[in-house]
């Protein structure tokens, strides 16, 4: 009993400093450890994800803090065995520029595919008394990237969507959705998962210039994705992945008709992610 009493006040000790003991026993086991290693320190030691890197469409890759961290962007890389950049239409930012890259309504397509296919929330921390994100690591992290660069309101943007169908994640598909209506003859999917899972579903990109430039109305302007498109979407996967970087696609698909004809769906119209075949990759 003294034993399993010292373990507990240890346990209950060890959770004033963010530190959960699943097993009692282990108490005694770390008390003798002398090095641990881990992996994924941030998301081990804080609980808290940060977007550090991405690619815009397939040629805008931004990174955090550039100047400081030029080996997250593989805008300059160069094949092996070749002297030549593959992708020379392919350059780098700051993650603090990126407004400046994007049309307005692609900013606003972005913005309302990290605010509305997500389950995270604010919250107040009743230790600091700050407002904080609450959910999934991942959401919370998109969220406040959003935040970060000045997008309207997640909440407010959430709550102006007219939700048509919630597709929760599951292993099995490794990506979630939403679907929304955007006017009377018009519905967009938002999906958001595993990279490698999505790039194969989508059969176009949307365009940035690296002036800003591109049309001031209208519809995001996309390009269909050929060989070489693919190959950049697979090396920048390979290149994030390779940095212990967790990667995330954003894509999404426009609709005429809600279920779409060609796609099968239960009884209450619900149709599941897995069905489709093409989206827009963001």
């Amino acid at each position: 009993m003294a034993v399993t009493l010292a373990l507990a006040f240890a346990t209950k000790r060890m959770t004033y400093e963010k530190l959960l003991v699943r097993v009692l026993g282990s108490c005694e086991t770390m008390a003798n450890a002398s090095v641990v290693c881990t992996d994924k320190t941030g998301t081990l030691t804080q609980n808290v994800m940060t977007v550090v890197a991405g690619s815009v469409g397939i040629r805008a890759k931004f990174v955090r803090q550039l100047e400081d961290n030029k080996a997250r962007t593989n805008a300059d890389e160069q094949p092996a065995h070749s002297g030549t950049r593959k992708h020379l239409d392919d350059f780098s930012l700051d993650q603090a520029e990126l407004n400046t890259i994007l049309s307005p309504q692609l900013r606003d397509l972005f913005n309302a595919a990290i605010s509305v296919n997500s389950t995270a929330f604010q919250d107040t921390d009743p230790e600091t008394g700050e407002v904080i994100f609450i959910g999934s690591k991942t959401e919370t992290a998109l969220l406040k990237f959003a935040k970060e660069l000045g997008w309207a309101d997640f909440q407010t943007t959430r709550d102006s969507a007219q939700v048509v169908q919630m597709i929760p994640f599951s292993s099995e598909r490794k990506a979630m959705g939403v679907v929304v209506k955007i006017s009377d003859r018009k519905w967009r999917i938002y999906l958001k998962g595993a990279s490698e899972i999505l790039s194969k579903k989508c059969t176009q990109y949307v365009v940035v210039h690296r002036d800003g430039g591109g049309p001031a109305e209208g519809d995001v302007e996309t390009f269909a994705i050929d060989e070489l498109a693919q190959d950049n979407i697979s090396r920048t996967i390979i290149f994030y992945a390779n940095q212990t970087l967790r990667t995330i696609a954003l894509c999404y698909r426009d609709f005429d008709v809600w279920p779409p004809r060609d796609i099968e769906h239960g009884d209450q119209n619900e149709v599941s992610s897995s069905n489709f075949s093409c989206s827009s990759w963001l």
